[in-house]
């Protein structure tokens, strides 16, 4: 029965948190707390300060030279992620005769997933549970690997998916010619793929790498810049995730956006693909791994609830920034977070019941 509970009560917790935060974000837009300007320069604030802030400071803290074997095992799963996503969403798109526009969308939703917001959630909740108590650090494990993921997928995010979700405008469909210089072509395709976050993230690998930085110049508790600079940008990149959820809410505070134009068919294909064939199939590579001891049960556990989760907040970041499906995306999340308590209840429970 406490796995039953735990997995209920995981599952509720990580949904309720996202759809309090939008549901107030929907409250201030109504009453015109936040209106569409504000909500404009928000955008721009999260994009160019508060994610780039929280990319910065994830990556010195969670990087660390010592735990170099679970890199590689991390960066898989999350490259696994990503290719699998891509295949079954464009499968599901040809399928549905997508557009080739609704078919990138489908492709993102499906292969990048939330890191953040619910996994977090899932740890601390399951740390704190009796299922995992023969697991003494289960917290403290489970978070470290969520935030090496989220380091992975946080730079997939914001070059490929970035460039997927770029509507396809007039200049795309023009002839290549042959008259641009080569060097120009790949600087202007640079500038196109670089941003605010993926700046951050350049800046903060070898940062976090280099022996002896992160203990003496950020993190450690003598540090020079801990309790300053690095504390400011803590609290900063701290105020990203909720208020992407703020945003969202405005988005939706006046119910479907009328110019949202997704099909129910295709919202039911990115259901399908994000909450059942992709935690199916992830579940059958991790077992794989278990099997053969190259992954500890904390490790496989995290895996699975990631691969089980909702599609990631961020992608609404990058279609407001290419102004491109962003009625689409919040309608696609609304319905999202307000159902995934079921699956990830579901798939929660068959985790805990085959590892524990």
């Amino acid at each position: 029965m406490s796995i039953v509970k735990d997995s209920a009560i995981v599952a509720i917790d990580g949904s309720v948190v996202v759809v309090i935060i939008v549901a107030a974000g929907a409250l201030m837009t109504r009453i015109g707390a936040l209106d569409k300007a504000a909500s404009e320069g928000l955008s721009k604030l999260t994009l160019n300060l508060l994610l780039p802030a929280l990319l910065f400071t994830q990556m010195i803290k969670s990087l660390d030279i010592g735990k170099v074997d679970k890199f590689g095992i991390l960066l898989f799963f999350c490259t696994l992620h990503i290719l699998l996503g891509s295949l079954i969403g464009w499968v599901l798109a040809k399928i549905t005769s997508a557009s080739q526009n609704m078919t990138r969308l489908i492709i993102t939703c499906i292969a990048f997933q939330d890191t953040t917001a619910v996994p977090l959630i899932f740890a601390e909740v399951l740390g704190n549970g009796d299922v995992t108590k023969d697991d003494p650090t289960f917290s403290e494990d489970a978070v470290s690997y969520v935030l090496i993921y989220t380091v992975f997928v946080t730079v997939y995010k914001w070059t490929v998916a970035y460039g997927m979700l770029k509507s396809p405008g007039p200049a795309e469909m023009l002839p290549y010619s042959t008259d641009v210089p080569f060097k120009q072509s790949c600087w202007w395709t640079f500038k196109k793929i670089m941003n605010p976050p993926i700046y951050a993230t350049l800046v903060s690998i070898p940062l976090a790498l280099i022996p002896y930085m992160k203990e003496y110049v950020f993190t450690g508790s003598g540090a020079v810049l801990n309790h300053n600079l690095f504390s400011a940008l803590v609290t900063i990149g701290s105020t990203a995730s909720p208020l992407i959820c703020v945003l969202l809410g405005s988005k939706l505070s006046h119910g479907y956006p009328s110019s949202a134009d997704i099909s129910k068919l295709h919202i039911a294909v990115i259901l399908f693909g994000k909450e059942v064939l992709m935690p199916l199939i992830g579940m059958g590579f991790v077992l794989l791994f278990y099997h053969y001891s190259y992954i500890d049960r904390i490790l496989s556990i995290m895996l699975l609830i990631i691969y089980a989760g909702p599609t990631s907040l961020q992608l609404l970041m990058i279609c407001t920034a290419h102004n491109n499906h962003v009625d689409n995306i919040s309608k696609l999340y609304m319905i999202m977070y307000l159902t995934a308590v079921i699956p990830m209840a579901g798939w929660t429970m068959g985790f805990l019941v085959i590892f524990y």
